[in-house]
């Protein structure tokens, strides 16, 4: 199925959602809470992640009347998303940067490398700063394209293409000094 049939599906959805249609809204989330769930973990803990996942669909549910098709429903609930994150940082006065969970997160998409190699990968992701961890982790594990993280993120397409460019360079240079060390 085409990226602009999944739009259009997931906005029927919002639409049915704002009606109080209780099937389309868990169609809804079905398709949009593992990346949802990799998003929020790039700003929370996993408990704050999980407990921000059911408030920004709960907030999600509520806004759904006044959704306008302006980027992609997915950009909309991770405005939403993001707005809770922010909202849970605010009132715990903090930001993890990289959360242990997500470690936990990422070694299960990379459950197919030997132990060592999840090891070295999560050293070397360690290096990267909370903005270029939260772009790897939302192309490269939540499978997001970078017109959709920028949409979300709200920034311009070309400012994540360059940051998580520069991320994979720090990376491939991470790796190839760790190379050295062996």
């Amino acid at each position: 199925m085409g990226e602009k049939d999944a739009t259009g599906r997931m906005e029927q959805q919002i639409l049915q959602i704002a009606q109080g249609n209780k099937d389309a809204f868990a169609s809804f989330y079905e398709e949009t809470r593992t990346a949802l769930f990799a998003f929020l973990l790039s700003y929370l803990d996993r408990q704050e992640a999980e407990d921000a996942l059911q408030d920004a669909y709960l907030a999600a549910y509520r806004s759904a009347g006044r959704y306008r098709p302006q980027g992609t429903p997915m950009a909309w609930l991770m405005g939403v998303a993001k707005n809770t994150a922010r909202r849970r940082m605010r009132e715990g006065q903090r930001e993890t940067v990289l959360p242990e969970e997500s470690w936990n997160r990422m070694e299960a998409v990379a459950s197919g490398l030997p132990s060592e190699e999840q090891i070295v990968l999560r050293s070397l992701l360690q290096r990267l700063g909370a903005d270029e961890y939260r772009l790897v982790v939302l192309h490269s594990v939540s499978g997001m394209r970078f017109r959709e993280i920028a949409e979300a993120l709200g920034l311009p397409l070309s400012t994540v293409l360059s940051k998580y460019h520069r991320a994979m360079k720090k990376l491939k240079k991470a790796w190839e000094e760790e190379s050295e060390h062996e």
